[in-house]
């Protein structure tokens, strides 16, 4: 078949055609795996035991699984210690602790009493009010608990974050988190 050079446009409309066609039903199809009802899992659940490991100046992470068939205010069994593994620098801490629930909203958990952590309203954080001295660990939390106002769906599946931040011990920790955690 030969073509002509008026009809050379029309061909390659129809070319550019029928590979957006193409892509757009692999992009549809591969789509579908990606598709996310909210129901989340990790290889990790509510109730063990976890050390979370931390260095100066780093943020560190745990996620949990979570059942949303729980009540507010039902105490939790969870264990969760922070070591310091730095082998050079002692390290302030602060915490925080949230369910990430439908539409990426964040919802508070809280932790039942835990020695030297105090919670701070103004920005949600639990503060360690001693410095974390090298290869030394504290506990976190036994305990982890919904409050009043947070109520789950029992068909859902959630993760309860747990993030760890950290700032060497001798910098400016009022300054850089607008709270001094050993004052207060």
């Amino acid at each position: 078949m030969k073509i002509r050079k008026e009809n050379a446009g029309f061909i390659f409309i129809i070319f550019i055609l029928l590979g957006l066609l193409g892509v757009s039903i692999y992009l549809g199809v591969s789509g579908w795996y990606f598709y996310s009802e909210q129901n989340y899992t990790t290889d990790m659940q509510l109730g063990q035991t976890f050390q979370i490991d931390v260095l100066a100046n780093k943020a560190s992470a745990l996620s949990l699984n979570l059942e949303g068939s729980y009540l507010p205010n039902e105490q939790l069994p969870q264990i969760i210690s922070v070591k310091n593994i730095d082998d050079e620098k002692a390290v302030y801490l602060r915490a925080k602790i949230f369910i990430e629930g439908a539409e990426s909203n964040l919802l508070p958990i809280m932790i039942g009493e835990s020695a030297n952590w105090n919670y701070n309203e103004t920005d949600g954080y639990y503060y360690y009010n001693n410095v974390l001295a090298t290869q030394n660990k504290c506990t976190l939390c036994s305990s982890v608990y919904t409050p009043n106002d947070v109520m789950l769906q029992t068909t859902k599946k959630y993760i309860v974050m747990f993030i760890i931040e950290t700032i060497e011990d001798g910098q400016n920790v009022e300054g850089l988190w607008d709270f001094n955690p050993t004052l207060n």
